[in-house]
């Protein structure tokens, strides 16, 4: 991953974290992430459309940080920056 790279998702980790600021407690069976709150969230606060705010908790969940850290570092490496879908 480029130093740029790396200092855009910072800066994005960081973006989110401000959104999110009790999202500290990792997510365990007994503590449930109220996604549709999460998703009205990425609207309201972030400016995303109700479908990519879907589409990106949708992607958080069911992948989770180790596949998507290697799915941004292979589209890093390959040069895809937006992705097919556009969302």
């Amino acid at each position: 991953m480029t130093r740029k790279t790396s200092d855009t998702v910072n800066l994005t980790i960081q973006e989110y974290a401000a959104v999110f600021p009790t999202a500290k407690i990792k997510y365990t069976e007994e503590k449930l992430i109220d996604w549709a709150r999460v998703e009205a969230k990425l609207q309201n606060k972030m400016e995303w459309t109700e479908e990519g705010a879907r589409h990106l908790t949708m992607l958080a969940r069911e992948y989770g940080e180790f596949m998507l850290r290697n799915a941004l570092s292979l589209a890093n490496v390959l040069g895809v920056e937006d992705g097919s879908l556009g969302l």
